[in-house]
């Protein structure tokens, strides 16, 4: 508060006596300086208020046509800004605090008040005033904040909570007041141990982050990117936490999304040609290592594909290479990793298969594939499957050597006919 501008003060008081003793206190010299304008009813003074800003209100609570706290009300409800003084003419503690939560600032007594005190009272509801402001500003930004905002006590009880939290907690303000947010939002989905380690950071004082995951109201999970930071008082205790929450389901399920196309077919939804490599090296790796059970890799060929683009169009074909990988997934084993290599060419790595295992697999598949009919406006679709089968072991545990065994094999069954089942063979 800049105390060397004139400081504007409406006096509104009825009584003659009472004014003048505080003009003359006002005129006295002091730090500031004081422009006093003086009227004798509420109306009059509402008038003075919209016509012109001042910094304090000097109010008598018993005028002509207006006495006791609505007096105050109205005042205040002409300007919310201005500070409010309370003359009163006795004192009385109970009625003292009822004009300062009508919107008083301050109240002093008619009669008791030195010219000093009054300039202390004047200028500690002009500073109170506008730390009120400051405070509802802080609070409006608090309250408009996209993230969610939650205020604990201590022992993680809610003091207060923000529009977003219950936006996305899905609770109303009432249900999460002197409650924790784990009794509210907890979703299992963290163990013990998560818990104790974040409430050993804040309780030694420094802030915590990480993601967790939480459950709404109405029971779906949701993911939050959280920072909780520990409040210390004037003696430097902790009483206070406060936690900013931010939803981050979306960026979860599109980061998932973007995952997910990464590594799989977006036509079939089987895993791509980088994936399968990549698994396929793996397991070269382990059985070069581990000495474990063989592994058999098919490689799979759909016969004459370009015949069925060209008569029935690739929309026709594009469900025909779904309708081959719903098949595959019929009937591979979880353990199994089936991949679209591009086109019409697939694979399927088969871990612990021996060679029995694998054609027996393959076998099936292929006759599925055979007996399967596809309706179309311009006749029924059907189609056939060449597959090569090759096995890889510990004593030619090489990714380059299985795929070339494999595709000999295809090769193979593409040779004798096609719609054929051809384990590799030197």
């Amino acid at each position: 508060m800049n105390m060397l501008k004139s400081i504007r003060v409406l006096l509104v008081e009825d009584e003659i006596g009472d004014a003048r003793l505080v003009q003359i206190g006002l005129r006295q010299p002091h730090s500031a300086s004081f422009d006093v304008i003086c009227v004798d009813t509420l109306s009059k003074a509402q008038q003075q208020l919209a016509q012109q800003p001042f910094d304090v209100v000097l109010l008598d609570l018993s005028l002509p046509d207006s006495s006791g706290l609505d007096t105050v009300r109205m005042i205040k409800k002409t300007n919310r800004g201005v500070a409010i003084i309370v003359l009163t003419g006795q004192y009385d503690t109970e009625f003292a605090l009822n004009t300062l939560e009508a919107g008083a600032a301050d109240y002093l007594v008619k009669g008791e008040f030195s010219p000093d005190s009054l300039i202390r009272a004047i200028r500690y509801a002009m500073q109170r005033v506008e730390m009120d402001a400051h405070n509802r500003l802080l609070v409006a930004a608090l309250e408009a904040a996209a993230n969610s905002i939650v205020i604990t006590d201590k022992e993680g009880y809610i003091e207060w909570a923000n529009p977003s939290f219950c936006k996305s907690s899905g609770y109303d303000l009432q249900d999460v007041l002197n409650k924790r947010p784990a009794e509210l939002i907890k979703s299992g989905l963290q163990d013990q141990g998560f818990y104790e380690a974040m409430w050993k950071t804040i309780l030694k004082g420094d802030t915590w982050r990480g993601e967790i995951i939480n459950r709404r109201k109405n029971g779906e999970l949701y993911h939050e990117e959280l920072s909780i930071s520990p409040v210390r008082n004037e003696a430097g205790e902790i009483n206070h936490f406060i936690g900013i929450k931010e939803d981050i389901t979306e960026r979860k399920r599109m980061e998932e999304e973007l995952q997910r196309l990464a590594r799989t077919d977006s036509l079939t939804g089987l895993f791509n040609r980088r994936v399968f490599l990549e698994h396929l090296e793996q397991e070269t790796a382990r059985l070069a290592r581990l000495d474990s059970a063989p592994i058999a890799l098919l490689m799979l060929d759909l016969d004459h594909f370009k015949r069925i683009n060209d008569t029935y169009g690739h929309a026709a074909g594009d469900e025909v290479l779904r309708h081959f990988a719903d098949l595959i997934r019929a009937n591979v084993r979880s353990i199994d990793l089936p991949a679209r290599l591009g086109g019409e060419e697939f694979a399927i790595i088969l871990p612990g298969a021996d060679r029995t295992d694998a054609l027996a697999m393959a076998e099936r598949l292929r006759m599925q594939v055979a007996a399967a009919i596809l309706p179309h406006a311009k006749g029924q679709i059907s189609y056939t499957v060449s597959i090569g089968v090759a096995a890889l072991s510990a004593t030619n545990a090489n990714s380059e050597i299985a795929l070339h065994h494999a595709d000999s094999a295809l090769y193979t069954a593409k040779s004798k006919g096609r719609n054929q089942t051809c384990w590799f063979s030197r």
